[in-house]
This record gives structure tokens, C-alpha cells and sequence, in this order.
């Protein structure tokens, strides 16, 4: 099978060749560690990578410098957010303040092609050969955005109108940029908004359902007519609403942390007939601080439990980031492929 191929009967809950590998995000420095030379494209190439994804939504957007020393800066949304060195900026503030504030925004343009030059370099290089995909957001990335999270989350209560509006924005902006990606080329949409914490959702069930849920399923559902795969990240202990996000019509859920609550076995024996699950290798303890004797190992435990059948992905339990070790990154690709092959180990 392609790289392709392989993820596709993963996501059409079908059991491809070997456990396809898929990643939300790979900081630059553990590519850099493990690959000095390696551009991300490099490293997909050289260690086997079934799907490519661009960036965090965040890059999409071009920046004003507001201060150089403290490394501040204004996106397109209006946001003001603060490069700490990470692969995702920290966001300190949004543009909205107030009803007056917003009725007289004006969103960034979603057919701007700087939104797409990343998702343009992965298809003139994959396209046809690995499974490529867009980084986007769904409903409630854009109205933290423009609001802040945390008076997002007393507008549930306080402002619930005002929330409706920004989600309203969210949904239109991202409508377009699936359509043009498609029209580009992308095989896959990635939804990466986070509705978790470790303890359970960021809002009530019933605050998810109400405000965030209806412009999922929207921009799920334009997704899918437009003919795209399509994989929900959400951070998190997301038990309280999971069945709620599967129902949208989503092909894959990702990343279901094992130190967040979340049991990935489990998972797949409950919805394993209707969603693919991708996930589950811990980015603390087992990537970040032991061993690639013990990172090969969990590896092997996690294909034997959750593989066999197909409708599985391997990927970390939330994205690779820069205290991962580049040593113990690697052993996980390689343990996938050596474990990984439905012909072994009794999969047939």
C-alpha cells in the first residue's frame, strides 16, 4: 500500500497493511535533533510518514510586530499573542471588548493565499503519494481569539448572544477555507480545537452542545461534501462529549491521552465501528523523560490492544513538542512499522 492508501483504510475503518502514523504537530527542534539537515517535508520522507499536515492554524496569519524584545505581536484577527519559543504563541488578549467592538470587525479574508502556501508546498512534493492534510479550527478557537478563553466562557452565561455571533464568524471563515483547500488539492481537514482539560470538558455538556456543537457538525458536514477525510483533535478528558463530537460524521478522533482520562481501547470498543482512533502514546513520561527501550515497548503494548481489525492510527497523545526526546520520537516509528504489520503477529 501508499502512504496514502494505508490511511485511507484506516480512516474507512478497514485494516490496511501496517498501523498507519499520523501527528498533529512536530516541534522543529526534535525534527532538528533527530535530523539537523531535515526540513519537516525531509523528515516525513525519511521516516515513512503516512500523512502531512500543515502547521497550527495560528501561522496562517500574517503578524505585526508590536514589540520586539518581549516578542509581541498582532495577527490578523486583531489578537495580540506572545512567541515564547514554542510551536503555538501564547495568546494574551482579543480585539472584542465589547457588542460595538464587534459590530464593527471585520475577520481576516479566507481566500488571502498566504492562508495556503504551507498545505501548496506539501502537495507539490506528497500529493498523490502520503495522505496530505490542512490544520484548521472549528467553533471555539476564533471566538477565543477575539474574546479571550476566559471571558469566552463567562459569555456562555453572561453574553450568550455574543458567543453565538463569534461562533457564527468561526464557522463562515472556516467554510471557506475548506472549500478552497479542497480545490487545491488537501485529502484531509484536521479539526485541532481543544475542548478538554485533564479533569473533563473546559464548559459543561450541555454549554458544548448548545454553543460549540451545532458549528462543528457544520463545518464537519462541509468538509465531508467537499469530499475530504476528516480528524477531530481535542485535547483532554473528553468522556462527557465524545459521543457527541463522533456524531458529527467525523472519520477520525484524535488524541485520546491516556494521562488525561482517556482509555483508547476502550474507545474503540465502544465507537470502534463508526470512527478511526488515533492516539494514545503519552508525551510525559514515556516521550519526553524514559527511555526508547520503554517508548518501543508501549508502542508494542498499544498496537497489540487497540490495532488489530484496522481503524487505528499510531500518533503521540497530543502532539510532538520540544521536550519530547528526538531518540524516543524515533523509536516510536520505528516500534510502529516493526509492530505495526497486520501479516505479524496474528492480525491476519
Amino acid at each position: 500500500m501508499t502512504n496514502y492508501e494505508r490511511a485511507a483504510a484506516a480512516l474507512n475503518l478497514e485494516q490496511p497493511d501496517m498501523v498507519p502514523t499520523f501527528e498533529l504537530m512536530i516541534d522543529e527542534r526534535v525534527i532538528k535533533g533527530a535530523c539537523p539537515k531535515c526540513s519537516y517535508e525531509d523528515f516525513a520522507e525519511m521516516y515513512d510518514l503516512d500523512v502531512v499536515l500543515t502547521g497550527t492554524p495560528s501561522l496562517n496569519y500574517r503578524v505585526e510586530i508590536i514589540d520586539r524584545e518581549t516578542k509581541t505581536f498582532k495577527t490578523e484577527w486583531g489578537e495580540i499573542r506572545r512567541d515564547t519559543g514554542q510551536t503555538v504563541s501564547f495568546p494574551m488578549e482579543g480585539p472584542i471588548k465589547s457588542e460595538e467592538d464587534l459590530d464593527n470587525y471585520t475577520p481576516p479574508d479566507p481566500h488571502d493565499p498566504y492562508r495556503f502556501r504551507y498545505l501548496r508546498n506539501l502537495l507539490e512534493r506528497f500529493k498523490g503519494r502520503k495522505m496530505v492534510g490542512m490544520h484548521m479550527h472549528d467553533a471555539f478557537s476564533y471566538p477565543t481569539y477575539l474574546r479571550g478563553m476566559d471571558n469566552l466562557l463567562m459569555d456562555l452565561i453572561i453574553n450568550p448572544d455574543l458567543v453565538r455571533k463569534l461562533v457564527r464568524i468561526a464557522v463562515d471563515h472556516t467554510k471557506e477555507l475548506i472549500k478552497e483547500a479542497v480545490s487545491l488539492g488537501a485529502d484531509l481537514i484536521v479539526f485541532g480545537d481543544d475542548y478538554g482539560g485533564n479533569d473533563g470538558p473546559l464548559m459543561s455538556p450541555k454549554h458544548f452542545e448548545e454553543f460549540f456543537l451545532p458549528g462543528m457538525r457544520e463545518v464537519v458536514e462541509a468538509a465531508k461534501n467537499e469530499g475530504a477525510y476528516v480528524i477531530k483533535h481535542t485535547d483532554g478528558n473528553i468522556n462527557a462529549i465524545l459521543e457527541m463530537i463522533i456524531n458529527t460524521g467525523i472519520d477520525g478522533i484524535h488524541p485520546l491521552d491516556p494521562e488525561a482520562g482517556m482509555n483508547i481501547k476502550e474507545v474503540k470498543e465502544k465507537f470502534g465501528d463508526r470512527v478511526c482512533v488515533i492516539g494514545n502514546i503519552d508525551t510525559g513520561k514515556v516521550l519526553s523523560e524514559s527511555s526508547p527501550d520503554v517508548v518501543e515497548e508501549t508502542v508494542k503494548k498499544t498496537i497489540l490492544e487497540v490495532a488489530p481489525g484496522g481503524g487505528y492510527m499510531i500518533a503521540s497523545a497530543n502532539s510532538i513538542h520540544s521536550k519530547v526526546k528526538p531518540e524516543n520520537y524515533i523509536a516510536m516509528l520505528k516500534a510502529a512499522r516493526k509492530y505495526g504489520n497486520y501479516s505479524h503477529l496474528g492480525y491476519e
